[in-house]
């Protein structure tokens, strides 16, 4: 996106962008700088896709007022004028948003990376999808990390379940189940850690469920502990905090092969993607109880 032209502020959905040439991505080998407006016309085109993920729901976000070389901080609380989700046993509400013009609004301030918790739409007590972060160490090739997603989508699929993947704007990839029924967070947590460490006991030279950076090295962390009630994962469609402006893309199943290049997809050249059929269009309707799926996999001690 080429940068805007020179004026105090500018609308966008009827709010107003204070700043609208700020820098928030500088040029980089990967892009062209992105401002500020860019990044709220991004949220406007983006909106229809990203919303069904994050409306109603507790947000954190990371913001960079002065760009994302300036220094970022993380926030989760409700500021003034956003809508403001409480939660049980948090004193302060959570920040949340119900529609495009809060996505604007978190352009307006800065917001660099919007990362909705997994929870039903307008409901924290409950888990709506189930999260496995494939984080490779800094020596894996991506490749691997595209064959550790297929291996992962066969295992769910074994089990009854409809995996979904995507970028995450980094260097791994997110492979997601939609889950319904009565499935509560310790069902979701439990879930997630006896399959991760299923994968990790099967084949120990290539996975880890551990913490530890020693546990972790030339291997790819299956994280599980992103499916905590009240933690948070990167939106599908948000940019991140990081050179040039990837962003968090949704993918079909058969877009992860060898040769997957995660680096080009990015704020900029969004706009094919959002014209191109939505991957995850049918992951709400996909939900499945988890029931099933339990019993068939005992989790692992």
């Amino acid at each position: 996106m080429a940068p805007s032209k020179s004026a105090s502020s500018q609308k966008v959905l009827g709010i107003s962008i204070g700043h609208p040439d700020k820098v928030l991505w500088p040029k980089s080998k990967f892009g062209a700088a992105v401002t500020k407006l860019d990044l709220a016309r991004y949220y406007t085109a983006a909106a229809e896709r990203m919303l069904p993920h994050v409306v109603q729901r507790p947000i954190s976000i990371v913001r960079a007022p002065d760009g994302i070389t300036g220094g970022t901080f993380f926030q989760r609380h409700a500021m003034a004028g956003a809508l403001a989700i409480r939660v049980r046993g948090q004193n302060k509400p959570f920040l949340g948003i119900v529609g495009a013009r809060g996505l604007v609004a978190l352009a307006q301030a800065a917001a660099v990376e919007i990362q909705p918790w997994a929870c039903a739409k307008a409901d924290p007590e409950r888990p709506a999808r189930i999260v496995f972060d494939l984080d490779p160490a800094p020596s894996v090739p991506f490749d691997r990390v595209v064959e550790a997603a297929n291996e992962l989508r066969v295992r769910l699929t074994d089990l009854g379940l409809a995996p979904f993947v995507k970028t995450t704007g980094g260097k791994g990839l997110h492979v997601v189940i939609a889950v319904g029924g009565t499935t509560s967070w310790a069902d979701a947590k439990t879930f997630a850690k006896a399959l991760a460490s299923a994968m990790a006991r099967d084949e120990p030279g290539l996975y880890t469920t551990s913490v530890a950076k020693a546990a972790r090295r030339g291997k790819i962390y299956i994280d599980y502990l992103r499916n905590d009630r009240m933690a948070s994962t990167i939106a599908p469609w948000s940019p991140r905090a990081r050179p040039g402006a990837p962003i968090a893309v949704p993918l079909s199943w058969r877009q992860v092969r060898h040769g997957l290049d995660p680096h080009r997809f990015t704020v900029a050249t969004a706009g094919h993607l959002l014209r191109k059929p939505d991957p995850w269009a049918t992951l709400a309707k996909s939900a499945r109880s988890l029931t099933a799926a339990m019993k068939k996999l005992q989790p692992a001690e």
